[in-house]
């Protein structure tokens, strides 16, 4: 979901109010959004429901969908009672996954959750990535590919779709507890990965705009509130040779030109090491927006 104001996709939802509002600029998209939860309150005249009737629904983010048993083991028991009740617990846990499939399926929910965790994702994409996941398995795709590479390409084409700004390499460092391969190696599986279930399970990617990507590093680079709306002017008015750039690019080399105008001493280095594109691509992007905007 993106501001109809500000075009910012850092747009959030409020529990307590039903509201999805803008972070940046704080616009109220959306106002009173039904909660598709089940009923905690009651109403006047009505008996209250006990929490033991109700159910939390189906979690697709669990290999059982959420349906599987579990007890408290932290309760006032006394250490002995305590030890015996860990391991029951254990067993029972294996119990939910008996099967290769099963268990297969639950490790790859349960890192897809680490790595929405990591990089702090919202709930809503790690159910999506999760379904995706489900479905590949089911479809038989998963077969003959790492792990880490199949969750990493579905975590990036599920923040795609929704508009999320997360860098391929956000998501390879991320990947980085999972894989003992290089970074450039993990990189180039992870969109190899991503090239192949985009294409077998026909989901469309599309591009992110460099204005996704500008409140981000501006944060990293400690930028102003101005040079971030300069940037922003600068991305407005790229010309067409330019706009098939790498939205990164594009949107790293608008801050450095913007933080340059008002002498704020950013640094190409600087500017690499937090967006993470290389300083000779950076210095010939900055080269041709100075020159098309001294020739405009």
């Amino acid at each position: 979901m993106r501001c109809p104001s500000c075009i910012s996709s850092a747009v959030i939802y409020d529990q307590l109010r039903g509201e999805y509002i803008c972070t940046r600029c704080g616009l109220i998209v959306v106002e009173r959004m039904p909660i598709l939860k089940p009923e905690w309150r009651s109403k006047p005249g009505e008996e209250k429901i006990a929490r033991a009737e109700m159910t939390s629904g189906l979690d697709i983010a669990q290999h059982d969908f959420g349906l599987g048993s579990k007890f408290d083991v932290y309760g006032e028991f006394s250490p002995k009672r305590r030890a015996e009740l860990l391991r029951l617990r254990k067993v029972q846990q294996r119990s939910r996954a008996r099967s290769y499939a099963e268990r297969s399926l639950r490790d790859g929910l349960i890192e897809i959750d680490k790595l929405c965790e990591r990089l702090m994702l919202p709930k809503s994409i790690r159910m999506e990535a999760s379904a995706l996941y489900r479905k590949a398995k089911a479809e038989k795709l998963t077969a003959g590919r790492a792990t880490w590479s199949v969750l990493a390409a579905l975590i990036f084409i599920t923040c795609r779709r929704a508009g999320l700004p997360r860098t391929e390499r956000e998501i390879t460092k991320a990947s980085k507890e999972l894989s003992d391969l290089p970074e450039s190696i993990t990189l180039k599986q992870i969109r190899r990965s991503q090239k192949f279930f985009s294409k077998k399970l026909k989901l469309e990617t599309p591009r992110t705009s460099p204005q996704d990507y500008l409140n981000r590093f501006a944060d990293g680079l400690k930028l102003p509130r101005s040079a971030i709306e300069k940037a922003h002017e600068i991305c407005s008015t790229l010309p067409k040779g330019l706009r098939s750039k790498p939205s990164t690019l594009l949107a790293a080399s608008a801050l450095y030109i913007s933080a340059e105008g008002i002498n704020l001493g950013v640094t190409l280095r600087k500017v690499s090491e937090v967006t993470g594109v290389s300083i000779s691509s950076l210095s010939q992007t900055v080269t041709r927006i100075r020159k098309f905007r001294d020739g405009a």
